[in-house]
């Protein structure tokens, strides 16, 4: 567990493909670990001399754990011996220069030790862990061997929208790969979108609309995903808001009283600086044994953390704060929950105190105090709604979002 008053030391290395750095504290006279980390380097990052890449890795290093070592004393451990008159250039420049300005905002000492006595993190370096690539937001969940280009040889309008570009004067339309395409005038999204046949279009809107990951949202939220990918979406009169049996059945919402004037909440001031926490369900018993689904907010970016648990008590709650939360992000300075009593447990109580978070309740009856995350949990029951059948079995898995 990390202690804020033990002495906190960071051993950092780099090889020729990867950096590793180790977070260390010197505890009752014990050097204990507090967290690993490692990547490995890309193309660019090869090409450094060995005294830039051991600086990148103490750069990074002081990144990645940044959460512990702000604001506090700390000590560098490293095997070159170069690196030890980093912050004391007179006159630095480039690459260098950038990086010791950027380490300015510590304050850490850099100590040498041989390489025998470095094997923690040179083990690191020389095994380091490819960088996660996030999922695309949005794509189309069907696996398919359609040839496009030949699929629009099919369609007599597009034949003449050929004709037109193969001129040179035509920089609305371009072939690439084979395949039409037309140019997208939107400045966030794509330059060349492909030209969708008519006849493939309705397929394609029903694959964003019904696919088990569309959650069966609305016609306009449909249609704006489909103009990102694809053009064509003018010459369409379908609207699966409309036609859509399942979602004209679970999608209405009761009428709603107005609310009342309420005190709103100022707004956060970084990522993770202020997050919400709740639970939903209960849920059908899912095929992995989860009940229920544990929802954290972040006030500041909107970014939503969800778990699937098999049940609701107290040390699944507080497992999810500390190694989704607290370990991942960093500990927020203040938390907002219902007055559940698993969220007013002493062990949950006891692990926001070792973490100096602020913990604050809502209101009694007034879930509106913790908004964001009560509207974010009504989006999620809606697209899992799609999912139960007439015996209010869910015939999905739970996914970890």
């Amino acid at each position: 567990m990390y202690d804020e008053r033990a002495s906190t030391e960071i051993h950092t290395d780099a090889s020729g493909y990867g950096i590793g750095a180790v977070l260390v504290q010197i505890q009752n006279n014990v050097e204990k670990v507090i967290a690993y980390a490692s990547r490995t380097l890309t193309k660019a990052e090869k090409n450094y001399s060995t005294t830039e890449r051991e600086c990148l890795a103490i750069v990074w290093a002081t990144n990645k754990f940044r959460p512990y070592i702000f604001g506090k004393h700390f000590t560098v451990v490293t095997d070159h011996h170069s690196l030890c008159w980093l912050m004391n250039l007179k006159d630095p420049s480039g690459r260098l220069a950038r990086w010791a300005l950027r380490l300015q905002e510590h304050d850490f000492d850099v100590k040498y030790k041989t390489g025998k006595k470095h094997s923690d993190a040179d083990a690191l370096s020389r095994n380091p862990v490819e960088e996660e690539t996030e999922t695309p937001d949005k794509f189309l969940a069907v696996t398919t061997s359609m040839n496009l280009a030949m699929e629009q040889k099919k369609d007599q309008d597009l034949a003449k929208l050929k004709l037109l570009s193969n001129s040179s004067k035509n920089e609305e339309f371009r072939f690439i790969d084979g395949i039409l395409c037309r140019k997208n005038f939107d400045p966030d999204g794509k330059l060349w979108l492909p030209v969708i046949p008519k006849h493939l279009r309705a397929d394609i809107l029903r694959h964003f609309h019904d696919a088990p990951t569309a959650g069966h949202l609305g016609f306009a939220k449909i249609m704006t995903g489909y103009a990102r990918d694809f053009t064509g979406r003018e010459c369409t009169e379908m609207s699966f808001g409309m036609s859509c049996i399942v979602g004209s059945a679970k999608g209405e919402s009761p009428f709603q009283r107005p609310p009342g004037r309420l005190v709103p909440i100022p707004p956060a001031i970084a990522p993770f600086h202020r997050i919400g926490i709740d639970l939903l369900g209960r849920f059908p018993k899912s095929a992995h044994g989860n009940k229920w689904i544990i929802v954290c907010t972040d006030y500041s970016t909107r970014y939503a953390i969800t778990k699937a648990l098999p049940t609701a008590e107290v040390d699944e709650i507080a497992k999810f704060l500390l190694e989704e939360i607290v370990l991942r992000h960093g500990a927020p300075q203040v938390i907002i929950t219902d007055r559940g009593a698993v969220f007013r447990s002493r062990l949950v109580s006891s692990l926001v105190d070792l973490c100096n978070i602020d913990h604050r309740f809502t209101t009694a009856y007034h879930p509106q105090t913790n908004g964001l995350t009560e509207r974010f949990n009504k989006t999620l029951a809606d697209m899992l709604s799609m999912y139960v059948d007439v015996e209010q079995k869910i015939g999905m898995k739970f996914y970890h979002l």
